[in-house]
Protein backbone atom coordinates (compact mmCIF):
# COMPACT_ATOMS: atom_id res chain seq x y z
CA UNK A 1 0.00 0.00 0.00
CA UNK A 2 2.81 2.41 0.90
CA UNK A 3 4.60 1.87 -2.46
CA UNK A 4 1.48 2.20 -4.58
CA UNK A 5 1.60 4.93 -7.27
CA UNK A 6 -1.03 6.18 -9.70
CA UNK A 7 -1.06 4.21 -12.93
CA UNK A 8 -0.58 6.29 -16.07
CA UNK A 9 -0.56 4.68 -19.51
CA UNK A 10 2.14 5.44 -22.07
CA UNK A 11 -0.60 6.82 -24.33
CA UNK A 12 -1.65 9.39 -21.70
CA UNK A 13 1.96 10.49 -21.33
CA UNK A 14 2.14 11.16 -25.05
CA UNK A 15 -1.09 13.13 -25.02
CA UNK A 16 0.05 15.43 -22.16
CA UNK A 17 3.24 17.35 -23.11
CA UNK A 18 5.90 17.67 -20.43
CA UNK A 19 5.66 21.45 -20.44
CA UNK A 20 1.91 21.24 -19.62
CA UNK A 21 2.39 18.94 -16.66
CA UNK A 22 5.27 21.05 -15.37
CA UNK A 23 3.13 24.16 -15.65
CA UNK A 24 0.25 22.38 -13.88
CA UNK A 25 2.57 21.44 -11.03
CA UNK A 26 3.73 25.04 -10.61
CA UNK A 27 0.14 26.30 -10.75
CA UNK A 28 -1.04 23.75 -8.17
CA UNK A 29 1.75 24.54 -5.75
CA UNK A 30 1.20 28.24 -6.28
CA UNK A 31 -2.51 27.86 -5.49
CA UNK A 32 -1.71 26.10 -2.23
CA UNK A 33 0.81 28.77 -1.23
CA UNK A 34 -1.46 31.67 -2.16
CA UNK A 35 -4.47 30.10 -0.42
CA UNK A 36 -2.50 29.66 2.77
CA UNK A 37 -1.05 33.18 2.68
CA UNK A 38 -4.42 34.78 1.86
CA UNK A 39 -6.24 32.95 4.60
CA UNK A 40 -3.55 33.90 7.07
CA UNK A 41 -3.72 37.57 6.14
CA UNK A 42 -7.50 37.54 6.46
CA UNK A 43 -7.34 36.08 9.96
CA UNK A 44 -6.34 39.48 11.29
CA UNK A 45 -3.97 37.93 13.83
CA UNK A 46 -0.48 39.35 13.95
CA UNK A 47 1.58 36.46 15.33
CA UNK A 48 4.76 35.62 13.43
CA UNK A 49 5.40 32.22 15.11
CA UNK A 50 1.94 31.03 14.05
CA UNK A 51 2.52 32.30 10.51
CA UNK A 52 5.79 30.38 10.35
CA UNK A 53 4.07 27.20 11.52
CA UNK A 54 1.38 27.60 8.88
CA UNK A 55 4.02 28.05 6.19
CA UNK A 56 5.67 24.88 7.48
CA UNK A 57 2.39 23.10 6.81
CA UNK A 58 2.40 24.42 3.26
CA UNK A 59 5.98 23.28 2.76
CA UNK A 60 5.04 19.80 4.02
CA UNK A 61 2.24 19.65 1.44
CA UNK A 62 4.60 20.77 -1.33
CA UNK A 63 7.25 18.23 -0.32
CA UNK A 64 4.69 15.43 -0.10
CA UNK A 65 3.33 16.22 -3.55
CA UNK A 66 6.82 16.14 -5.08
CA UNK A 67 6.63 12.34 -4.92
CA UNK A 68 3.49 12.16 -7.08
CA UNK A 69 3.34 11.87 -10.86
CA UNK A 70 2.99 15.14 -12.76
CA UNK A 71 -0.43 14.09 -14.01
CA UNK A 72 -1.79 14.12 -10.43
CA UNK A 73 -2.17 17.89 -10.38
CA UNK A 74 -4.39 17.78 -13.45
CA UNK A 75 -7.00 15.65 -11.70
CA UNK A 76 -8.59 18.40 -9.57
CA UNK A 77 -8.44 20.82 -12.51
CA UNK A 78 -10.29 18.29 -14.66
CA UNK A 79 -12.95 17.71 -11.98
CA UNK A 80 -11.64 14.43 -10.57
CA UNK A 81 -11.45 15.66 -6.98
CA UNK A 82 -12.26 12.31 -5.37
CA UNK A 83 -9.60 10.56 -7.47
CA UNK A 84 -7.01 13.14 -6.43
CA UNK A 85 -8.03 12.72 -2.78
CA UNK A 86 -7.68 8.95 -3.09
CA UNK A 87 -4.16 9.25 -4.50
CA UNK A 88 -3.17 11.61 -1.69
CA UNK A 89 -4.56 9.15 0.87
CA UNK A 90 -2.35 6.45 -0.68
CA UNK A 91 0.55 8.85 -0.33
CA UNK A 92 -0.29 9.29 3.36
CA UNK A 93 0.36 5.59 3.95
CA UNK A 94 4.06 6.20 3.45
CA UNK A 95 4.04 8.86 6.15
CA UNK A 96 1.96 6.64 8.48
CA UNK A 97 4.62 3.93 8.21
CA UNK A 98 7.50 6.32 8.83
CA UNK A 99 5.79 8.25 11.63
CA UNK A 100 6.14 11.55 9.78
CA UNK A 101 2.96 13.07 11.21
CA UNK A 102 4.02 16.61 10.34
CA UNK A 103 3.56 15.64 6.71
CA UNK A 104 0.31 13.76 7.26
CA UNK A 105 -1.79 16.54 8.76
CA UNK A 106 -1.47 19.09 5.93
CA UNK A 107 -2.31 16.30 3.47
CA UNK A 108 -5.35 15.38 5.57
CA UNK A 109 -6.47 19.00 5.27
CA UNK A 110 -6.12 18.96 1.48
CA UNK A 111 -7.86 15.58 1.17
CA UNK A 112 -10.89 16.68 3.18
CA UNK A 113 -11.15 19.79 1.01
CA UNK A 114 -11.02 17.66 -2.15
CA UNK A 115 -13.37 14.95 -0.85
CA UNK A 116 -15.38 15.97 2.23
CA UNK A 117 -17.24 12.63 2.31
CA UNK A 118 -14.31 10.30 3.07
CA UNK A 119 -15.06 9.69 6.75
CA UNK A 120 -11.96 7.58 7.40
CA UNK A 121 -9.72 10.58 6.67
CA UNK A 122 -11.45 12.66 9.35
CA UNK A 123 -11.23 9.80 11.86
CA UNK A 124 -7.58 8.97 11.18
CA UNK A 125 -6.45 12.60 11.00
CA UNK A 126 -8.16 13.45 14.30
CA UNK A 127 -6.70 10.36 15.95
CA UNK A 128 -3.17 11.36 14.93
CA UNK A 129 -3.63 14.85 16.31
CA UNK A 130 -5.06 13.68 19.63
CA UNK A 131 -2.72 10.76 20.28
CA UNK A 132 0.40 10.72 18.09
CA UNK A 133 2.06 14.08 18.72
CA UNK A 134 4.01 13.30 21.88
CA UNK A 135 6.98 14.50 23.90
CA UNK A 136 10.01 12.44 24.88
CA UNK A 137 8.00 10.87 27.73
CA UNK A 138 5.09 9.86 25.42
CA UNK A 139 2.75 12.58 26.73
CA UNK A 140 0.48 13.86 23.99
CA UNK A 141 0.54 17.47 22.82
CA UNK A 142 -2.69 18.80 24.28
CA UNK A 143 -2.58 21.84 22.01
CA UNK A 144 -3.83 19.61 19.18
CA UNK A 145 -7.03 18.61 21.00
CA UNK A 146 -9.10 21.53 19.73
CA UNK A 147 -8.01 21.14 16.06
CA UNK A 148 -8.74 17.40 16.38
CA UNK A 149 -12.22 18.04 17.74
CA UNK A 150 -12.88 20.69 15.09
CA UNK A 151 -11.87 18.28 12.31
CA UNK A 152 -14.30 15.65 13.62
CA UNK A 153 -17.03 18.25 13.95
CA UNK A 154 -16.45 19.16 10.30
CA UNK A 155 -16.57 15.48 9.36
CA UNK A 156 -19.92 15.09 11.14
CA UNK A 157 -21.35 18.10 9.31
CA UNK A 158 -20.20 16.73 5.93
CA UNK A 159 -21.34 13.16 6.67
CA UNK A 160 -24.50 13.42 8.81
CA UNK A 161 -25.72 9.95 7.82
CA UNK A 162 -22.59 8.13 9.02
CA UNK A 163 -22.23 7.19 12.68
CA UNK A 164 -18.49 6.46 12.79
CA UNK A 165 -17.26 10.08 12.88
CA UNK A 166 -19.74 10.90 15.64
CA UNK A 167 -18.58 7.88 17.63
CA UNK A 168 -14.93 8.86 17.18
CA UNK A 169 -15.55 12.35 18.50
CA UNK A 170 -17.42 10.87 21.45
CA UNK A 171 -14.61 8.43 22.16
CA UNK A 172 -12.03 11.23 22.10
CA UNK A 173 -14.13 13.21 24.56
CA UNK A 174 -14.56 10.12 26.75
CA UNK A 175 -11.03 8.71 26.65
CA UNK A 176 -8.70 11.63 25.96
CA UNK A 177 -10.40 14.79 27.16
CA UNK A 178 -12.66 13.22 29.81
CA UNK A 179 -15.39 15.67 28.90
CA UNK A 180 -18.19 13.23 29.63
CA UNK A 181 -21.16 15.57 29.03
CA UNK A 182 -19.86 16.31 25.52
CA UNK A 183 -19.12 12.61 24.92
CA UNK A 184 -22.73 11.74 25.79
CA UNK A 185 -23.96 14.23 23.17
CA UNK A 186 -21.72 12.67 20.51
CA UNK A 187 -22.72 9.07 21.30
CA UNK A 188 -26.40 10.00 21.24
CA UNK A 189 -25.90 11.62 17.82
CA UNK A 190 -24.34 8.37 16.61
CA UNK A 191 -27.26 6.33 17.98
CA UNK A 192 -29.74 8.67 16.26
CA UNK A 193 -28.09 8.15 12.86
CA UNK A 194 -30.65 6.70 10.41
CA UNK A 195 -30.17 3.00 9.67
CA UNK A 196 -28.92 2.22 6.18
CA UNK A 197 -28.33 -1.28 4.92
CA UNK A 198 -25.91 -0.04 2.22
CA UNK A 199 -23.64 2.24 4.28
CA UNK A 200 -23.64 0.18 7.51
CA UNK A 201 -24.81 -3.37 6.76
CA UNK A 202 -23.13 -4.74 9.89
CA UNK A 203 -25.18 -2.48 12.18
CA UNK A 204 -28.56 -2.70 10.43
CA UNK A 205 -31.33 -2.29 11.58
CA UNK A 206 -29.54 0.16 13.91
CA UNK A 207 -27.73 3.20 12.58
CA UNK A 208 -24.67 2.65 14.79
CA UNK A 209 -22.72 -0.24 16.25
CA UNK A 210 -24.10 -1.71 19.50
CA UNK A 211 -20.87 -0.70 21.26
CA UNK A 212 -22.20 2.88 21.09
CA UNK A 213 -24.99 2.00 23.54
CA UNK A 214 -22.40 0.35 25.82
CA UNK A 215 -19.99 3.27 25.92
CA UNK A 216 -22.88 5.72 26.40
CA UNK A 217 -23.92 3.75 29.50
CA UNK A 218 -20.34 3.91 30.77
CA UNK A 219 -20.30 7.65 30.03
CA UNK A 220 -23.33 8.29 32.23
CA UNK A 221 -21.70 6.26 34.99
CA UNK A 222 -18.64 8.53 34.71
CA UNK A 223 -21.02 11.48 35.13
CA UNK A 224 -22.49 10.02 38.33
CA UNK A 225 -25.87 9.65 36.61
CA UNK A 226 -26.48 6.00 37.46
CA UNK A 227 -30.19 5.75 36.57
CA UNK A 228 -29.38 6.89 33.03
CA UNK A 229 -26.49 4.43 32.82
CA UNK A 230 -28.92 1.66 33.74
CA UNK A 231 -31.42 2.93 31.17
CA UNK A 232 -28.90 2.63 28.33
CA UNK A 233 -27.89 -0.85 29.47
CA UNK A 234 -31.58 -1.74 29.25
CA UNK A 235 -31.72 -0.40 25.68
CA UNK A 236 -28.65 -2.40 24.70
CA UNK A 237 -30.14 -5.53 26.25
CA UNK A 238 -33.33 -5.03 24.24
CA UNK A 239 -31.36 -4.85 20.98
CA UNK A 240 -29.13 -7.84 21.70
CA UNK A 241 -32.15 -9.91 22.77
CA UNK A 242 -33.89 -9.06 19.50
CA UNK A 243 -30.80 -10.22 17.63
CA UNK A 244 -30.78 -13.49 19.54
CA UNK A 245 -34.46 -14.03 18.78
CA UNK A 246 -33.89 -13.31 15.09
CA UNK A 247 -30.71 -15.39 14.75
CA UNK A 248 -31.90 -18.48 16.56
CA UNK A 249 -30.45 -18.01 20.04
CA UNK A 250 -27.02 -18.71 21.48
CA UNK A 251 -26.72 -22.13 19.80
CA UNK A 252 -26.47 -20.40 16.43
CA UNK A 253 -24.87 -17.10 17.39
CA UNK A 254 -22.60 -17.38 20.42
CA UNK A 255 -21.15 -13.87 19.94
CA UNK A 256 -24.56 -12.19 20.35
CA UNK A 257 -25.30 -14.37 23.36
CA UNK A 258 -21.98 -13.42 25.03
CA UNK A 259 -22.71 -9.75 24.32
CA UNK A 260 -26.15 -10.11 25.88
CA UNK A 261 -24.67 -11.72 28.99
CA UNK A 262 -22.06 -8.95 29.34
CA UNK A 263 -24.81 -6.34 29.20
CA UNK A 264 -26.75 -8.10 31.93
CA UNK A 265 -23.60 -8.29 34.05
CA UNK A 266 -22.91 -4.55 33.69
CA UNK A 267 -26.52 -3.66 34.49
CA UNK A 268 -26.57 -5.77 37.67
CA UNK A 269 -23.07 -4.62 38.67
CA UNK A 270 -24.14 -0.97 38.56
CA UNK A 271 -27.13 -1.77 40.76
CA UNK A 272 -24.95 -3.67 43.24
CA UNK A 273 -22.48 -0.79 43.43
CA UNK A 274 -25.30 1.65 44.07
CA UNK A 275 -26.53 -0.37 47.05
CA UNK A 276 -23.01 -0.96 48.42
CA UNK A 277 -22.12 2.71 48.28
CA UNK A 278 -25.36 4.52 49.12
CA UNK A 279 -27.80 2.27 51.02
CA UNK A 280 -27.85 -0.02 54.04
CA UNK A 281 -29.38 -3.00 52.21
CA UNK A 282 -28.48 -5.54 49.52
CA UNK A 283 -24.73 -5.31 50.15
CA UNK A 284 -22.35 -7.86 48.63
CA UNK A 285 -18.81 -8.89 49.59
CA UNK A 286 -17.46 -5.45 48.60
CA UNK A 287 -19.29 -3.90 51.57
CA UNK A 288 -19.89 -6.35 54.42
CA UNK A 289 -20.73 -3.50 56.83
CA UNK A 290 -24.11 -2.09 57.83
CA UNK A 291 -23.13 1.37 56.54
CA UNK A 292 -23.29 2.87 53.05
CA UNK A 293 -19.79 2.72 51.57
CA UNK A 294 -19.48 6.51 51.44
CA UNK A 295 -20.15 6.65 55.20
CA UNK A 296 -17.84 3.96 56.51
CA UNK A 297 -16.45 5.08 59.89
CA UNK A 298 -12.91 6.40 60.05
CA UNK A 299 -10.30 3.89 61.14
CA UNK A 300 -10.62 3.52 64.92
CA UNK A 301 -13.70 5.74 65.06
CA UNK A 302 -17.28 4.53 65.55
CA UNK A 303 -18.70 7.64 63.84
CA UNK A 304 -19.65 7.22 60.17
CA UNK A 305 -18.68 9.92 57.69
CA UNK A 306 -16.54 10.75 54.66
CA UNK A 307 -12.89 9.69 54.58
CA UNK A 308 -10.16 12.29 55.21
CA UNK A 309 -7.55 12.00 52.44
CA UNK A 310 -5.22 14.62 54.06
CA UNK A 311 -3.79 15.82 50.75
CA UNK A 312 -0.34 17.40 51.24
CA UNK A 313 1.51 18.14 48.00
CA UNK A 314 4.93 19.73 47.45
CA UNK A 315 6.65 20.90 44.25
CA UNK A 316 10.40 21.35 43.83
CA UNK A 317 12.30 22.44 40.73
CA UNK A 318 15.23 20.06 40.21
CA UNK A 319 16.65 22.10 37.31
CA UNK A 320 15.12 24.44 34.69
CA UNK A 321 11.83 23.03 33.37
CA UNK A 322 12.15 19.89 35.52
CA UNK A 323 9.57 19.65 38.34
CA UNK A 324 9.43 17.07 41.10
CA UNK A 325 5.87 16.64 42.38
CA UNK A 326 5.35 14.54 45.49
CA UNK A 327 3.14 14.39 48.55
CA UNK A 328 0.78 12.47 50.81
CA UNK A 329 -2.68 11.18 49.92
CA UNK A 330 -4.43 9.04 52.53
CA UNK A 331 -6.03 6.37 50.35
CA UNK A 332 -5.42 2.81 49.29
CA UNK A 333 -3.29 2.08 46.24
CA UNK A 334 -5.07 2.79 42.98
CA UNK A 335 -5.78 6.51 43.25
CA UNK A 336 -4.16 8.82 40.71
CA UNK A 337 -3.32 12.50 41.19
CA UNK A 338 -3.97 14.47 38.01
CA UNK A 339 -1.37 17.09 37.04
CA UNK A 340 -1.89 20.09 34.77
CA UNK A 341 0.89 22.60 34.01
CA UNK A 342 -0.13 25.38 31.64
CA UNK A 343 0.12 29.06 30.84
CA UNK A 344 -1.93 31.03 33.33
CA UNK A 345 -3.98 32.49 30.47
CA UNK A 346 -4.00 29.29 28.39
CA UNK A 347 -6.98 29.17 26.03
CA UNK A 348 -7.33 26.21 23.67
CA UNK A 349 -7.95 27.35 20.12
CA UNK A 350 -7.08 26.85 16.47
CA UNK A 351 -4.37 29.35 15.73
CA UNK A 352 -5.24 30.31 12.15
CA UNK A 353 -8.26 30.54 9.90
CA UNK A 354 -7.06 27.98 7.33
CA UNK A 355 -7.99 25.11 9.63
CA UNK A 356 -4.61 23.58 8.72
CA UNK A 357 -3.96 22.34 12.26
CA UNK A 358 -1.24 24.82 13.17
CA UNK A 359 -0.91 25.26 16.93
CA UNK A 360 0.43 28.25 18.79
CA UNK A 361 4.11 27.45 19.54
CA UNK A 362 4.11 30.08 22.29
CA UNK A 363 1.64 28.09 24.39
CA UNK A 364 2.60 25.49 26.99
CA UNK A 365 0.36 22.79 28.45
CA UNK A 366 1.13 19.43 30.05
CA UNK A 367 -1.44 16.98 31.42
CA UNK A 368 -0.57 13.70 33.16
CA UNK A 369 -1.13 11.81 36.41
CA UNK A 370 0.79 10.22 39.28
CA UNK A 371 -0.09 6.89 40.89
CA UNK A 372 -0.61 6.78 44.66
CA UNK A 373 1.37 4.04 46.43
CA UNK A 374 1.37 3.51 50.19
CA UNK A 375 -0.43 6.79 50.86
CA UNK A 376 2.05 8.83 48.82
CA UNK A 377 2.91 9.95 45.29
CA UNK A 378 6.18 11.01 43.69
CA UNK A 379 7.11 11.76 40.07
CA UNK A 380 9.47 13.94 38.07
CA UNK A 381 8.21 15.91 35.06
CA UNK A 382 11.07 16.76 32.70
CA UNK A 383 9.94 19.36 30.16
CA UNK A 384 13.45 20.52 29.28
CA UNK A 385 13.84 18.04 26.41
CA UNK A 386 10.87 19.25 24.38
CA UNK A 387 11.09 23.02 23.76
CA UNK A 388 8.65 22.80 20.81
CA UNK A 389 5.92 21.56 23.16
CA UNK A 390 6.98 23.40 26.31
CA UNK A 391 8.37 26.76 25.26
CA UNK A 392 7.52 28.53 28.56
CA UNK A 393 7.25 31.94 26.93
CA UNK A 394 4.58 33.29 29.29
CA UNK A 395 5.29 35.13 32.51
CA UNK A 396 2.80 33.21 34.73
CA UNK A 397 1.73 29.53 34.95
CA UNK A 398 -0.96 27.45 36.57
CA UNK A 399 -0.10 24.12 38.22
CA UNK A 400 -3.16 22.11 39.26
CA UNK A 401 -2.95 18.92 41.32
CA UNK A 402 -6.30 17.18 41.68
CA UNK A 403 -8.12 13.95 42.41
CA UNK A 404 -11.38 13.22 40.59
CA UNK A 405 -13.37 10.26 41.98
CA UNK A 406 -15.42 9.91 38.80
CA UNK A 407 -12.36 8.89 36.81
CA UNK A 408 -11.08 6.55 39.53
CA UNK A 409 -11.06 2.76 39.60
CA UNK A 410 -14.21 1.09 41.01
CA UNK A 411 -12.27 -0.01 44.10
CA UNK A 412 -11.61 3.66 44.95
CA UNK A 413 -15.20 4.65 44.21
CA UNK A 414 -16.40 2.00 46.66
CA UNK A 415 -15.06 4.30 49.38
CA UNK A 416 -15.41 7.74 47.82
CA UNK A 417 -18.57 7.29 45.73
CA UNK A 418 -19.26 8.28 42.15
CA UNK A 419 -19.37 11.99 42.97
CA UNK A 420 -16.94 12.12 45.90
CA UNK A 421 -19.63 11.95 48.60
CA UNK A 422 -17.37 9.79 50.78
CA UNK A 423 -14.33 12.08 50.64
CA UNK A 424 -13.12 15.11 52.60
CA UNK A 425 -9.85 16.81 53.59
CA UNK A 426 -8.58 18.24 56.87
CA UNK A 427 -7.75 21.39 54.89
CA UNK A 428 -11.15 22.71 53.69
CA UNK A 429 -9.56 24.70 50.86
CA UNK A 430 -8.52 21.41 49.23
CA UNK A 431 -12.12 20.27 48.84
CA UNK A 432 -13.60 21.71 45.64
CA UNK A 433 -17.18 21.42 44.39
CA UNK A 434 -17.89 21.52 40.67
CA UNK A 435 -21.45 22.81 40.36
CA UNK A 436 -21.41 23.36 36.59
CA UNK A 437 -24.75 21.97 35.28
CA UNK A 438 -23.01 19.46 33.02
CA UNK A 439 -21.13 18.00 36.00
CA UNK A 440 -24.12 17.44 38.27
CA UNK A 441 -24.84 13.78 39.01
CA UNK A 442 -27.89 11.98 40.34
CA UNK A 443 -28.61 12.64 44.00
CA UNK A 444 -28.13 9.28 45.68
CA UNK A 445 -27.72 10.10 49.40
CA UNK A 446 -28.36 13.00 51.77
CA UNK A 447 -25.72 15.15 53.39
CA UNK A 448 -23.24 15.83 50.58
CA UNK A 449 -24.94 18.51 48.52
CA UNK A 450 -27.69 18.26 45.96
CA UNK A 451 -31.33 19.14 46.27
CA UNK A 452 -34.58 17.21 46.02
CA UNK A 453 -35.18 13.56 46.71
CA UNK A 454 -32.74 10.68 46.40
CA UNK A 455 -33.03 8.06 43.69
CA UNK A 456 -34.80 4.99 45.06
CA UNK A 457 -32.83 2.44 43.05
CA UNK A 458 -35.85 1.58 40.91
CA UNK A 459 -37.21 4.47 38.86
CA UNK A 460 -35.62 4.61 35.42
CA UNK A 461 -35.03 7.04 33.82
CA UNK A 462 -34.44 9.68 36.49
CA UNK A 463 -33.79 13.37 35.91
CA UNK A 464 -33.00 14.77 39.39
CA UNK A 465 -29.35 15.51 38.65
CA UNK A 466 -28.38 17.97 41.40
CA UNK A 467 -25.37 16.32 43.10
CA UNK A 468 -22.19 18.40 42.58
CA UNK A 469 -18.89 16.67 41.90
CA UNK A 470 -16.62 16.82 44.96
CA UNK A 471 -12.93 16.88 44.08
CA UNK A 472 -9.62 17.34 45.84
CA UNK A 473 -7.71 20.18 44.21
CA UNK A 474 -4.75 22.47 44.86
CA UNK A 475 -3.84 25.27 42.42
CA UNK A 476 -0.50 27.09 42.27
CA UNK A 477 0.20 30.34 40.45
CA UNK A 478 3.90 30.53 39.65
CA UNK A 479 6.26 32.64 37.56
CA UNK A 480 8.58 31.69 34.74
CA UNK A 481 11.50 32.34 37.09
CA UNK A 482 10.13 29.65 39.40
CA UNK A 483 9.75 27.17 36.52
CA UNK A 484 13.38 27.87 35.63
CA UNK A 485 14.47 27.19 39.20
CA UNK A 486 15.52 30.75 40.07
CA UNK A 487 12.96 30.84 42.90
CA UNK A 488 11.29 28.03 44.91
CA UNK A 489 7.65 26.98 44.61
CA UNK A 490 6.02 27.05 48.06
CA UNK A 491 2.61 26.94 49.72
CA UNK A 492 2.59 30.73 49.45
CA UNK A 493 1.97 30.23 45.70
CA UNK A 494 -1.32 28.36 46.31
CA UNK A 495 -4.36 30.30 45.11
CA UNK A 496 -8.13 29.62 45.20
CA UNK A 497 -9.26 26.87 42.85
CA UNK A 498 -11.01 27.69 39.59
CA UNK A 499 -13.25 24.87 38.35
CA UNK A 500 -13.90 26.41 34.94
CA UNK A 501 -13.56 23.61 32.42
CA UNK A 502 -10.56 24.33 30.11
CA UNK A 503 -11.85 21.98 27.38
CA UNK A 504 -15.60 22.12 27.03
CA UNK A 505 -18.31 22.37 24.40
CA UNK A 506 -18.26 26.16 24.46
CA UNK A 507 -14.68 26.14 23.13
CA UNK A 508 -15.82 24.46 19.91
CA UNK A 509 -18.73 26.68 18.92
Amino acid sequence: MADQKPVVSSRSKKLIPARVTARARRIGIGILLLAGITARLQSGIDANPIYIEMMDNTRHVTAAMQGLNNEFLLLPLLGFREAAAGLLWVRCDQFFDSGDYDAILPLVRVITWLDPHEDNVYITGAWHMAYNFTDSSERSDRRYIIPSQALLKEGIANNPNLADVKFERGWENFDKIRNFPEAAIDFKLAIETPANRETNPGDFPQGAALKTWHILAHTYEKMGRIPEALYWWQQALHISQQRLNTNGGYKKDMSDWMLNQAEKHNYLENLARFHDRYTTTDHDHNNPSKYPGVEWPFAGSPKPGPWDVSFKPTITVERPKVLKIRGDFNSSDGARIDVTIEDWDYTPHISNSTGAFAVDPRQTILMDSIAVRKDGFDREFDMSKDPKMYSFQSKRYRIVLSYNPRTSAPSMQDRFGWSGEGMTDDNPSHLAKDENPGQLGAKLIDGFGGTGGNWNGKKIPWNNNTQPLRMIMVTYKVSRDQIMGDQPITDADIVPNDLTQPLGPDMLK
